[in-house]
């Protein structure tokens, strides 16, 4: 989830409550122990195509909205579970990359928090060594590339038009018939008594409603 705001870009990221034994070789003197940062992300839920459990995902760990741009890049890890008998893990990990749209940072549900125990926002250009997993500095530079090379990427589509469509060319009888009606003009009432016009002639209103 990336902002722009004041000039420059920020990223989402997240605290975790849950932290995964992988995290051990990765800690350094910028992360004290037992602290985690990482991207918003989560399982598949049944029914759910990866593209909406990502939006769904990202909305409760970090409380905003964001559009769905595209797929950053998938990853493929093993990692060992600290709990439980130590089981080997492997993991499929898709990112795509969103644009805030709306909401606030942080405000999320509260049976949310036994999972993340913040979300905040951080300079794109220094989040990849504030990142915990190499997994996610990688993706993270991919997209700070982006930004930097293609920003024309991170534009968002225009919105569809509701029009009925283009305009559709009237037939020439048409044409020809509103040709005669923009030049046609009311003859002059015949001189005389005015009993002696026939009614329904071509002058009155109603003959002249007909023709069109």
């Amino acid at each position: 989830m990336l902002r722009h705001i004041r000039g420059a870009w920020q990223v989402a990221l997240i605290e975790p409550n849950i932290i995964n034994a992988d995290t051990l070789a990765r800690r350094s003197k910028a992360r004290p122990e037992g602290t985690v940062f990482a991207l918003p992300k989560g399982g598949v839920d049944e029914g759910e195509t990866p593209e909406e459990s990502a939006d769904r995902e990202v909305f409760e760990e970090t409380g905003v909205h964001g559009l769905r741009l595209f797929r950053l890049a998938t990853i493929r890890y093993l990692y060992v579970r600290s709990w439980g008998g130590r089981e080997h893990v492997s993991k499929v990990v898709s990112f795509y990359l969103f644009l805030y749209s709306s909401g606030r940072l942080g405000q999320i549900r509260p049976d949310m928090r036994d999972e993340v125990r913040k979300a905040f926002w951080f300079p794109l250009d220094k989040a990849h060594r504030k990142l915990t997993y190499r997994g996610e500095r990688e993706v993270l530079r991919l997209a700070q590339k982006i930004v930097r090379e293609h920003p024309e990427l991170l534009t968002p589509p225009a919105p569809v038009s509701l029009t009925s469509g283009p305009a559709v060319p009237r037939p020439a009888a048409q044409q020809r018939g509103g040709s005669q009606r923009a030049i046609q003009r009311r003859p002059s009432p015949p001189k005389g008594n005015p009993a002696d016009v026939p009614p329904g002639g071509t002058h009155s209103p109603r003959s002249y409603s007909e023709e069109s």
